[in-house]
């Protein structure tokens, strides 16, 4: 049986991005047969990558017809989260887990959406994400315009994103760091290729496509400038201390202690993924 090995701490950063391309690359290369997701030298997961990882199986099990093997025996202390968040039984069984079993209560379970499923996603962002615990102290003008925000991004995968994959989420809280990190992530056309030709080719690498929607520019005919949910999610992180990183063409840009910074990854997969850490909930 063929097998993949994570290694290390796959965190929310440009080495735990590449790591979960470096699966997906390296699984490519067979088809038609069980594979093997081994977490036995793995230290540290953040559940909320559960989301690229699961797209990832799913463009496999699609286009090569992969069956996965998890050695439950492994999920066990920390990395116990790939079980209470649904993702082991999603990737084995082929279907998601009706209902996790989180005696912790530090997860946003794993949910992918169908781009035309928007009432379905609007569901999980209105009673499952923004009713974890961990977001209890967020006021609830905040919380609006966080979940108007992710509805606009929504939809855009659904005009723009060129794509019949799931749009999939996850998310998990850390109560002893008074942090909590939530992905969203799809496989469709990703930020530079609809910018590109809106802007006539001005814009032409993925760093350059992502501040530029960030900044509040869109590619709707019908956009009202500055007004776009990316712009409203960096204004929000800005201001109180969080983080929001985005994965597309390449690039891993990030807003991070009031400072952006990007960085070229060894990973050019289709789609975006869309990383928000909030911090300071204690």
């Amino acid at each position: 049986m063929s097998k993949f090995s994570f290694k290390g701490r796959l965190q929310t950063d440009p080495k735990g991005v590449q790591q979960l391309f470096d699966f997906y690359k390296f699984a490519k290369q067979y088809s038609n047969c069980w594979f093997t997701i081994d977490f036995e030298q793995l230290e540290w997961f953040d559940a909320n990558l559960s989301s690229e990882l699961l797209l990832y199986c799913y463009n496999l099990k699609k286009n090569n017809n992969l069956k996965f093997f998890i050695d439950y025996s492994i999920l066990k202390g920390d990395l116990n989260v790939l079980s209470r968040n649904g993702f082991a039984y999603y990737v084995v069984h082929n279907k998601e887990h009706f209902k996790p079993v989180d005696d912790r209560e530090t997860v946003i379970p794993i949910k992918a959406f169908q781009p035309d499923n928007a009432d379905s996603f609007a569901d999980y962002i209105e009673n499952i994400f923004l009713k974890q615990r961990g977001l209890d102290k967020i006021d609830k003008d905040s919380k609006d315009r966080i979940k108007s925000s992710y509805f606009e991004i929504f939809d855009n995968v659904g005009i723009h994103a060129n794509t019949k994959s799931p749009i999939i989420c996850c998310g998990q809280h850390f109560p002893a760091s008074g942090e909590l990190k939530f992905t969203l992530t799809d496989y469709g056309d990703g930020f530079l290729k609809k910018i590109a030709q809106h802007t006539l080719n001005e814009i032409k690498s993925g760093a350059d496509a992502i501040s530029w929607a960030v900044k509040g520019g869109s590619t709707k005919p019908d956009a009202i400038k500055g007004g776009n949910g990316l712009k409203k999610i960096m204004m929000y992180c800005f201001k109180n201390g969080g983080e929001l990183s985005i994965v597309s063409d390449g690039c891993f840009w990030s807003l991070q202690n009031k400072s952006i910074n990007s960085q070229n990854l060894n990973n050019c997969r289709d789609g975006a993924t869309i990383h928000l850490t909030f911090r300071y909930l204690t």
